[in-house]
């Protein structure tokens, strides 16, 4: 099983799609729609095995190439601290997978933003200059 490190992220789920935020470094992550899916199969309680073989069924794609695909997503998830892995519970990826209406086999992953990092940093209380207003980032 995995679960959003709650220690960084801040995950919000809305419109079949993922939107994470790290509050340590300020990055985050938008997911499309397939890598939604999978990464709600994921803290669902999926184990990597259970989402490859619904993709395999669902779309009779080449078992290896999606358990590879399924992997690399995984281990960038957990490289950027996003999931911690625990121990996997029985879980059914179906329903998640069954909700996608794809033809070709998609590439799981998500795009990292860090372009409002500095605002998503700032300390409100401590930094805020009562001439400049609120909020104003120190030099």
């Amino acid at each position: 099983m995995y679960i959003f490190n709650e220690n960084k992220v801040f995950a919000d789920f809305a419109d079949d799609q993922y939107i994470v935020l790290n509050h340590v470094n300020g990055e985050y992550y938008s997911f499309d729609r397939a890598s939604s899916a999978v990464l709600k199969a994921l803290v669902e309680g999926c184990s990597a095995e259970d989402i490859t073989e619904s993709l395999c069924s669902r779309y009779d794609w080449e078992p290896c190439k999606v358990q590879e695909k399924v992997s690399r997503f995984i281990e960038r998830l957990l490289q950027r601290q996003i999931l911690l892995s625990g121990e996997c519970t029985k879980g059914d990826a179906g329903p998640y997978i069954a909700s996608l209406a794809l033809q070709a086999m998609p590439e799981l992953g998500f795009e990292v933003f860090t372009d409002v990092a500095d605002l998503l940093l700032m300390d409100p209380i401590h930094e805020v200059d009562e001439k400049a207003g609120w909020p104003f980032k120190k030099s």
